[in-house]
């Protein structure tokens, strides 16, 4: 009987995890192979797309990323030999295992996650931390800090300044302007910024 196989790409911002996703996404549904793409409604970017910044896209299915009732009703309303998960690290422990366990009783072939690592205080989303835990194969995709080192964090800088409190989920207003920038570990951990752009 043929084994649920699960890949975790996880990667830094700008690192080409979305891209990734969309690649494989096309080359199974050219082979006409069954392929279901979820991505959680906490990612508000696109509705009911998975996008990248070539602005290349892919149709998701959305599922509430703390529900596991739900995410199963979707999993049982879209049967599909693949499944790829776009910014998993926004779920919760219990939505991962649920995907984990619908895959391995129903016999889908792979089970592929993509997402970040570590949020912007330099700590494993609960989601990555439970996908690391149960993936059979991890890959890091790769993108660069400022300096030209890999970027291994993901700051967050608020009116141009690099911020490690406040909520996990932060949005732009009329009075705070929120950005997310790659740095490598030595620049994350002295909290410096490319100076030509903030």
């Amino acid at each position: 009987m043929a084994k649920t196989t699960i890949y975790f790409t996880y990667g830094s911002m700008n690192s080409g995890k979305s891209l990734e996703l969309i690649k494989v996404a096309y080359n199974y549904k050219e082979n006409d192979i069954n392929c279901l793409v979820l991505k959680p409604e906490i990612d508000t970017r696109a509705v009911g797309k998975v996008t990248s910044r070539t602005r290349l896209e892919v149709d998701a299915v959305e599922i509430e990323e703390s529900n596991p009732e739900q995410v199963l009703k979707v999993l049982e309303a879209n049967h599909a030999n693949i499944i790829l998960v776009d910014e998993a690290n926004f779920l919760s422990k219990e939505v991962v295992d649920c995907i984990v366990d619908y895959c391995y009783n129903h016999k889908v072939s792979s089970l592929l996650f993509f997402g970040l690592k570590v949020d912007f205080r330099g700590n494993l989303f609960e989601g990555s931390k439970r996908i690391i835990e149960c993936a059979d194969k991890i890959e890091e995709a790769t993108s660069i800090c400022w300096c030209g080192k890999k970027a291994r964090q993901n700051a967050r800088v608020v009116n141009g300044k690099i911020i490690k409190d406040g909520p996990t989920v932060l949005v732009d207003d009329e009075t705070v302007t929120v950005d997310y920038t790659p740095l490598c570990n030595y620049h994350f951990r002295m909290e410096q910024l490319d100076e030509s752009k903030y």
